[in-house]
């Protein structure tokens, strides 16, 4: 069986993501190393029949419909539910407008053997920097040459491109579906995985290029403050982080959370 499970969930944007995504992921990852589940979340543009011919190409595929929209967590949740029936060491959810580079995986999970506290890694991104999808492979490895450590310890890694260890998901469960349909789901995760002994990062040497969809544009203000609330009741070392502007800094969470249990 593959080592990894790479789950993606698809709504629309077929032209403007989801063609480029899958070329890509299937260019640069080797086809028998993953089992690919892709959750649809009831597109109405094409994308059905897309990733049933798709499918025909490619041995590794489960396709999964959704009737309605079910949003980011619980689309993730049925795809991980599915993936979890197997043996996989590592899972792997990504986003439908990412794009990405040689050996990007196996440079992640490299990761994992040089901090066995890690419980969830993601590749560095665009998000710093000024590489477009046009010139992103070729500028990739000028921009990560600049980080001299082999990890960024965070609170939040990023989840347009996330790994996580099995044995975090057994451990901590899925997503948690009252933040349907989006926003602060991930960061609710990552506190989770915390709580529970787990060190988070970005890894600086491997990359994948965020082509930014517009998907969560269409998702009102007002779902987001809602979150943000429901995060911070959950949270409410959360609510320390933000207001102290420490966001990325692992120690003082840490320290906060001890504090907190004493």
């Amino acid at each position: 069986m593959a080592k990894f499970a790479i789950i993606t969930l698809t709504y629309n944007k077929l032209e403007q993501a989801t063609k480029s995504f899958l070329n890509s992921l299937y260019e640069f990852t080797d086809e028998n190393c993953f089992d690919f589940f892709v959750v649809d979340n009831a597109s109405t543009d094409g994308t059905v029949d897309y990733l049933k011919d798709f499918a025909q190409k490619h041995k590794n595929i489960t396709l999964i419909f959704n009737d309605e929209n079910l949003g980011y967590s619980k689309g993730n949740n049925i795809g991980l539910k599915k993936a979890l029936e197997g043996d996989y060491e590592y899972f792997v959810l990504v986003n439908n407008d990412i794009l990405f580079t040689p050996n990007w995986l196996e440079n992640t999970i490299k990761g994992f053997d040089k901090d066995e506290s890690l419980g969830m890694l993601s590749p560095r991104n665009n998000e710093k920097c000024k590489l477009t999808a046009d010139n992103y492979l070729s500028g990739y490895k000028r921009y990560l040459a600049r980080f001299k450590k082999p990890f960024k310890y965070v609170v939040t890694p990023f989840f347009s491109c996330v790994v996580i260890k099995r044995e975090v998901i057994k451990k901590i469960g899925l997503m948690d579906e009252a933040f349907t349909p989006a926003f602060y789901e991930d960061n609710d995760y990552s506190f989770r995985a915390m709580y529970a002994g787990y060190s988070l990062a970005y890894n600086n040497s491997s990359f994948i290029f965020h082509n930014h969809s517009t998907t969560s544009r269409a998702i009102g203000p007002e779902v987001a403050q809602r979150n943000k609330e429901y995060f911070f009741k959950k949270h409410p070392v959360g609510k320390w982080i933000w207001e102290h502007k420490r966001t990325n800094i692992l120690k003082d969470v840490i320290k906060y959370v001890k504090e907190g249990m004493e």
